[in-house]
């Protein structure tokens, strides 16, 4: 006797659940994710066209303003209570060489970044480049805007 064959039963997946979950996630993200802090000092820096990315970690911002006022800023874990610290006492030209070495000591061997106003003076980068190497840092970045270059036209060979 041949018999009927049996029937398969149909199965639906409810996807609610899993859409929740997706949306609790991205919400859990948005809410813990650290953007980064605005700037104390604001600065208009000059122009360049090389293009070098900024490490997250790991380094030293000095400011020089278009008043030439010195800001050293770096960030750095309190070891308590685990808390992240943002440093940024404003400097002077004399007390520079003691607020560099405090931050290095804090932050171990970090990366320096300098930007410095369009506007600021000669002699004032002059002296924060001395102080630099009195502190035996011969190694720092110059932070610049990107400045877009015009395309190259193309030149037909003249005949």
């Amino acid at each position: 006797m041949a018999g009927r064959p049996k029937r398969r039963v149909g199965i639906v997946i409810d996807m609610t659940p899993m859409v929740d979950i997706a949306f609790l996630l991205l919400i859990f993200y948005m809410a813990t994710t650290q953007f980064k802090p605005p700037e104390k000092e604001s600065v208009a820096l000059p122009r360049s066209t090389s293009e070098i990315k900024v490490p997250d970690k790991g380094i030293i911002n000095i400011t020089v303003n278009k008043y030439d006022a010195l800001f050293v800023e770096y960030i750095t874990k309190n070891r308590d209570t685990g808390e992240i610290v943002r440093e940024s006492p404003e400097v002077t030209l004399r007390t520079l060489n003691y607020e560099l070495t405090q931050a290095r000591l804090k932050l171990g061997n970090p990366e320096i970044i300098v930007k410095a106003d369009r506007e600021s003076s000669f002699g004032t980068m002059r002296e924060l480049m001395s102080t630099l190497q009195d502190v035996k840092i011969d190694h720092f970045s110059l932070m610049t805007d990107m400045k877009l270059s015009a395309p190259v036209p193309d030149v037909e060979p003249s005949s």
